[in-house]
């Protein structure tokens, strides 16, 4: 059984893009997968958050309750998207929930929200989420583009404090910004990781093919 649990360096890193590919090449691969959202914040004019309707989509999936737990209309940290319904996040309830959906599945992805020090609810941040289930391996998507160096040496630092070092770290050309600038990070980044640690360059794709690539296929092989 493998249990994965993705976060990043910064909102819009592409953690659903990753998550979604990862899911759809298993899904074909033929392994009993499922990929959930236990927390997602903003919906779109059709009143649907598009990463979860996008991870629905791509498991042939069509009620939000079978993959996520919160769903806050705001488009904000949870803390103040769940104020903003005068609401909050149970931490309690949030770590069973996740642990009693994966259990059944061969290979479960937990999408998190946001970077590593999002906060969830008042003295609860993901990073503390991520504490509560220790068994999950880490995958940090970084987003590559300027300053984002920087925020991924920081939430590897966060994470190594944790003792919860990635298993895999992704770098992820979501703003188009080239090849170059995904190289730079690459050669940035790869110093600081563990010889444990799968470093993969995700280049920009506009969505259609990612699913049958080089990268997902390799991230998909390690599961």
């Amino acid at each position: 059984m493998s249990r994965v649990f993705i976060t990043a360096t910064d909102t819009d890193a592409g953690k659903t893009f990753v998550t979604a590919g990862l899911i759809r090449t298993l899904l074909d691969r033929g392994v009993q997968a499922r990929a959930f959202k236990p927390i997602a914040c903003g919906r779109d004019a059709s009143g649907q958050n598009p990463d979860v309707a996008a991870l629905l989509r791509i498991q042939g999936l069509t009620d939000p309750a079978d993959i996520g737990l919160y769903d806050f209309e705001e488009a904000s940290a949870p803390l103040f998207a769940a104020r903003h319904e005068n609401v909050s996040v149970d931490p309690g309830k949030l770590i069973g929930w996740c642990q009693e959906r994966m259990a059944p599945w061969k290979v479960g992805l937990l999408e998190g929200v946001g970077g590593i020090m999002v906060p969830l609810a008042d003295g609860f941040l993901v990073s503390d989420w991520l504490d509560r289930l220790p068994d999950m391996d880490v995958m940090l998507v970084v987003r590559s583009k300027l300053g984002g160096i920087n925020h991924a040496l920081l939430s590897l630092e966060k994470l190594a404090a944790m003792g919860r070092f990635p298993r895999w770290v992704v770098v992820n050309d979501a703003d188009r910004q080239g090849p170059e600038m995904l190289e730079m990070h690459v050669q940035a980044l790869q110093p600081y990781l563990s010889d444990t640690c799968q470093l993969v360059a995700l280049p920009y794709s506009d969505g259609r093919a990612y699913a049958h690539s080089p990268c997902m296929d390799q991230l998909a092989a390690a599961l």
